[in-house]
């Protein structure tokens, strides 16, 4: 009798671990549906959509999303699922991020300045020679800043508390030869291939261009895969990310 008693328990204990693994993966599923949703009934790129992890709510499961990220016309939007994880409906809800109406849109020196600094390291000149072009505010606490200085232009997208997003350069004068040079080529094809697990012969340059004076962006493929490699003429990498 203790016996069956045992095997009945364990049984039990192993039907409920079960369960939980099943209800998890359901869970982890649902931010990717949504993104197919917002793709199917908005239009929008997959892969520029963000979303946050599935919550419970009283009627089942909800995810947040936005696209695109940092900008004053991000969508945003709301997912649905009943209590077994299975799609319901998408809608779009407000922006919450911050008061649009009353907020306060200056932009902090604080943030110009790091922004300035981030062009004088890249474009390698001081800072009195970058000059900003306009600023804004583009989220509770992230903003934009548009720099440029002699044939250099930049867009830094930057946090109050000084993190940059990104930073992107481009280069007004187009007599300047374009190609990459190698030990940038090299560097942005190592990192792809340490990122999708490939040899280094597997991963094939598509198109490289002159950013700013020692700047480079390398297109990279392997399969189905793309990549955006932002890069020093010395191989330092600034930004990479798939798309």
């Amino acid at each position: 009798m203790t016996q069956l008693k045992i095997l009945a328990l364990a049984i039990l204990s192993l039907f409920i671990l079960n369960t939980q693994a099943v209800a998890k993966h359901v869970r982890d599923d649902m931010p990717f549906i949504c993104k197919y949703e917002a793709k199917r009934n908005f239009g929008v790129k997959q892969s520029s959509v963000q979303t946050l992890p599935a919550e419970r709510i009283h009627k089942g499961f909800t995810v947040y999303g936005q696209t695109p990220k940092n900008t004053k016309k991000a969508l945003f939007f709301q997912c649905y699922f009943d209590h077994h994880g299975n799609y319901v409906k998408i809608r779009k809800t407000r922006d919450y991020r911050y008061n649009s109406g009353g907020a306060n849109k200056r932009v902090p020196e604080t943030v110009k300045r790091i922004c300035k600094g981030e062009a004088s390291y890249r474009w390698r000149m001081k800072q009195n020679y970058i000059r900003i072009k306009n600023a804004k505010r583009v989220g509770k606490h992230d903003y934009i800043v548009n720099l440029s200085a002699r044939n250099y232009r930049g867009t830094c997208e930057v946090s109050k508390s000084g993190h940059i997003y990104k930073f992107q350069t481009r280069y007004a004068n187009n007599n300047v030869s374009s190609s990459a040079p190698s030990e940038a080529l090299w560097s942005c094809k190592r990192r792809a291939a340490s990122r999708w697990g490939t040899r280094l012969n597997n991963v094939r340059v598509i198109h490289s261009r002159r950013l700013g004076r020692d700047d480079y962006n390398v297109k990279l493929s392997f399969r189905d895969y793309r990549v955006n490699c932002e890069v020093s003429g010395r191989g330092r990498i600034y930004l990479f990310s798939e798309y």
